[in-house]
């Protein structure tokens, strides 16, 4: 009985170790992995075509503007109005054109990409006699989720279903921004308490040790 007893207090040591290593593999784990990434610039037009809400030249390009600073884009990055009608007050058709640098990972098709852009460019500057852009270096990167919720504080109000809906659909995957989940609900000439809810993830530099 007492060598039965010896036996069981010592199998109950043994597996405590792995207990407390695979607590630990868990916390680690919550770190999120790193990839090699390099920065990649999109230049793309975007216009609102909404039906309930319509915003200013000023007001849209703002809003993208912040829109992008929480995604990550590099510091620099440009967002000007285009297409609108009025000057001043809401516009039926206002529209943005976007120059941003996200992060994107080094795939070997990524990497492909910028090989024949930089070639272009190449070739462009010995034309024009100027000098050619260097590559963009490679570094590491972590995955990062971005939180939109509308509501009645913060940038995102109930008002911008519509253009949320819009960016997710026509900017975002031109982005590289990958869309996690999603609710969002848009009823024509409706505006809907906590009609923004999406989560995206993107990439962001790993700060340097």
């Amino acid at each position: 009985m007492r060598r039965s007893w010896i036996g069981m207090i010592a199998l109950a040591l043994v597996l405590q170790v792995p207990g407390v290593q695979a607590q630990q593999a868990v916390v680690t784990a919550d770190a999120p992995p790193t990839v090699s990434a390099v920065w990649v610039e999109h230049e793309l037009s975007f216009t609102f075509m909404g039906v309930t809400s319509h915003y200013s030249c000023d007001g849209l390009r703002d809003k993208v503007r912040r829109i992008l600073q929480d995604l990550g884009a590099r510091p620099g990055f440009k967002v000007t109005s285009r297409g609108c009608i009025h000057l001043t007050g809401p516009d039926r058709m206002a529209g943005v054109r976007i120059v941003a640098a996200l992060p994107r990972e080094a795939t070997p098709e990524v990497l492909g990409q910028l090989a024949s852009d930089a070639s272009r460019e190449q070739l462009a500057a010995r034309a024009t006699g100027g000098a050619a852009a260097e590559a963009t270096a490679q570094f590491a990167a972590r995955p990062r989720r971005v939180d939109f919720r509308s509501g009645p504080t913060g940038y995102v109000r109930d008002g911008d279903c519509e253009l949320m809906e819009q960016l997710r659909d026509d900017v975002f995957p031109k982005l590289g921004v990958r869309v996690v989940e999603h609710d969002i609900d848009c009823v024509p000439h409706q505006v809907n308490p906590g009609a923004v809810r999406m989560t995206v993830e993107v990439l962001e530099p790993v700060p340097a040790q």
